[in-house]
């Protein structure tokens, strides 16, 4: 019995000593909309993107048409792609990595 309190006021301990440091860390950082806000944008050519990019955003307008695309050139440098869909009535913003990982999406996205 005394063997499981110690190791849970341990843990405990070890909680409340990390919890100002993960606290700090995650008010620092933006979120993705926000970044967008300050992000430099540019339209480019779908043709332009790299291959993995034009993949997964030919992925999410299957059925649909690409009207648009920019490049989001953001503060610290990463680089995204953000595509305007139309699917019938429907209207879909993507934005993904040069990678091809989607990192957002929904009717509008900045």
């Amino acid at each position: 019995m005394k063997r499981m309190f110690r190791a849970l006021l341990a843990s405990l301990a070890i909680g409340l000593i990390a919890s100002p440091a993960l606290a700090v860390d995650e008010h620092a950082q933006k979120t993705l909309s926000e970044q967008y806000k300050d992000a430099k944008k540019t339209e480019v050519a779908f043709a332009n993107l790299p291959t993995a990019a034009q993949n997964a955003i030919r992925t999410w307008a299957e059925g649909g048409e690409i009207k648009k695309v920019e490049q989001l050139t953001l503060k610290d440098g990463q680089i995204h792609y953000k595509a305007e869909i139309k699917k019938g009535k429907e209207k879909l913003q993507v934005a993904v990595t040069a990678d091809g990982k989607t990192v957002a999406r929904g009717e509008k996205i900045d």
